[in-house]
């Protein structure tokens, strides 16, 4: 049950953050056709380093299954009305490289807090004996 509930609230908090990251974004008055969205590097570490922190040796698991639909959701959304192949190559590749950011964070979080787990697991009179 806890593992659903983080991929539901990764999932939620994916888009809930591209959606800051667009207000912020069309407010700022950066107004360019056609540039990399640097706020999309940043949406995957942040949903990556939460997954890893609460799923610990599931991270990664659940780090794809909640990156997964806002991925899609990123291709598809970007290239509905293009059918350039040229475009939906390059949207799925910089699709990939934050779904990729985004799991390895989830990884590196969550080994560390299972390192950590185990470690706090041991007693004091464990370590010197």
């Amino acid at each position: 049950m806890k593992l659903f509930l983080v991929i539901v609230l990764g999932i939620i908090a994916s888009f809930g953050l591209t959606v800051l990251a667009e207000f912020l974004w069309f407010n700022s008055g950066a107004k360019t056709v056609w540039h990399v969205y640097p706020q999309f590097f940043v949406i995957p570490m942040i949903v990556g380093a939460g997954v890893g922190f609460v799923a610990r040796s599931r991270a990664v698991f659940a780090a794809v299954l909640s990156l997964a639909p806002w991925a899609a959701w990123l291709v598809i959304g970007a290239n509905g009305g293009h059918s350039t192949s040229l475009r939906w190559a390059t949207t799925i590749a910089l699709v990939s490289v934050y779904f990729a950011l985004g799991v390895g964070t989830a990884f590196f979080v969550g080994g560390r807090m299972a390192r950590s787990v185990v470690k706090g697991a041991q007693s004091p009179s464990q370590e010197h004996a």
